[in-house]
Formats: C-alpha cells, sequence, structure tokens
C-alpha cells in the first residue's frame, strides 16, 4: 500500500492538488482583503482566476452595507369599485426556499413592470377572482432611514412615516 502511495505519479498528483489548495486559499485572502498596495499587484495575478470562478469580492465581503428594503404590494380593485390591498411577502415562510424565489420573481415585476406587468396582473386577477376584479394596480414601497433609536421608540420600518409609498401601474384584468 505505502508502495503505492510513493510512486511517482501520485506523488506528483498530491503535489498538484496541493499547490491548487494554496493558490485558492490566496487567492480568496487577497480577494477580500483591503485595499493595499500588496493588494493591489497581487489582484493584477489573480484576476483571470478570480473573475473566472467569481471570487472576486470586495471587503464589504465580510460585512456588507445592508440595503434598505422595499415592499411589494398590489392593489385589487373590484367590480363594486372596493380597493384591496394585499402584500404577498406576508404569506411566505421565510424558512423555505420558495419565499427567496418569490421575493425575487416580485422583485422582477417591480423592476420591469413593462416585461412582467400584464403576467402578473392576470395571475393576481385568477388568483383573487372570487372578488370580481376590475384592476390590478401594483405599488412599491421604498424604505427610508430607520435608526435602532426608531426601533427602540416602538416604531416599525414599514411605518408610513418611513417609507415612500410610489404607485407604479394600474392593469385591467383580462376578460374572464
Amino acid at each position: 500500500m505505502w508502495r503505492r502511495l510513493t510512486s511517482k505519479p501520485v506523488r506528483l498528483a498530491f503535489a498538484a492538488m496541493s499547490l491548487l489548495v494554496i493558490w485558492h486559499t490566496l487567492a480568496m485572502a487577497i480577494a477580500s482583503a483591503p485595499e493595499s498596495m500588496i493588494t493591489t499587484s497581487a489582484r493584477l495575478l489573480y484576476h483571470p482566476y478570480l473573475t473566472l470562478f467569481r471570487l472576486d469580492n470586495n471587503w464589504g465581503f465580510f460585512a456588507p452595507t445592508v440595503e434598505l428594503g422595499g415592499q411589494f404590494r398590489y392593489i385589487v380593485e373590484d367590480a363594486a369599485g372596493q380597493r384591496h390591498t394585499f402584500v404577498p411577502a406576508e404569506k411566505l415562510s421565510r424558512f423555505l426556499p420558495t419565499s427567496i424565489w418569490f421575493k425575487d420573481r416580485y422583485k422582477d415585476i417591480l423592476e420591469a413592470i413593462e416585461t412582467h406587468g400584464q403576467a402578473a396582473a392576470a395571475a393576481f386577477c385568477l388568483e383573487h377572482a372570487a372578488l370580481h376584479p376590475v384592476a390590478i394596480t401594483f405599488v412599491e414601497l421604498e424604505q427610508k432611514d430607520f435608526s435602532p433609536a426608531d426601533r427602540l421608540s416602538g416604531k416599525h420600518p414599514l411605518d408610513p412615516e418611513f417609507v415612500d409609498e410610489r404607485t407604479l401601474e394600474a392593469i385591467r384584468c383580462p376578460a374572464q
């Protein structure tokens, strides 16, 4: 057994794997290190490798800047003229991977309403068929700054004073 592990091809394979592990470890350390003369010059050498495997992260990789969020809402206008507001993300369980997929779907609708709006409106019209919907209005809530002091005073990040509500588009439901 020992003879097989000490043969020349096996030693070369172990040496190559060891060099790959060292190279990859250095690449990850260099990619996420703060800017300096040393890391700038090392990134020149590692740039193709980092780009190929999408490892080119900045220093914020360790403590990212948390973006202020937004919330997707839609309003169903029924045949009687009443408006019903729905927040689909509230129905999602954050413990299931589907919540991420659906939140991405809602984000796509908001970012490209002209592309995805008709299909989303048709789906929401079918979902709420019992309300006899006439139109779907898409709304985006965008958060403003919310401090820890605000939280300690009992306020919520989605209270009216901390959000900007933006009506995106109203789309008529397809004929039933």
